[in-house]
């Protein structure tokens, strides 16, 4: 049996490393007109199960085997990496959970405005 389950999951395996790359995480940058490139960044989840059992035949001495395999990808954007003429900013496709979240997520632009206001 245990040669069946293993080359049920060797065959698993090797399929899957097809899908799993960085692509799947960061995506493939998109340049607009203007020059600012858009870079979407996706939150993925990998199911897999797999499974096997051999069952008594009178009829031969070797023991028949049943067996499958089953798995499942979720791919989620949740965020835009945009790097443009005026600077980098991350768009969050998420509300965040709290206001302190908010607030790290909001930092770089409000340390830009603050800059911005002591230089006058």
């Amino acid at each position: 049996m245990s040669e069946h389950i293993h080359q049920l999951l060797e065959t698993a395996l090797h399929n899957l490393k097809g899908i799993i790359n960085a692509e799947s995480v960061i995506g493939e940058p998109i340049q607009t007109p203007d020059g600012t490139v858009v870079i979407p960044i996706c939150r993925t989840n990998f199911g897999f199960v797999t499974g096997g059992s051999e069952y008594s035949s009178s009829a031969s001495s070797v023991l028949p085997f049943g067996g499958g395999i089953g798995g499942g990808v979720s791919v989620t954007p949740v965020a835009f990496l945009i790097i443009g003429p005026s600077g980098v900013q991350t768009v969050s496709l998420e509300s965040p959970k709290d206001i302190y979240s908010r607030i790290l997520d909001l930092s770089p632009q409000l340390l830009d405005k603050l800059k911005n206001l002591l230089d006058r």
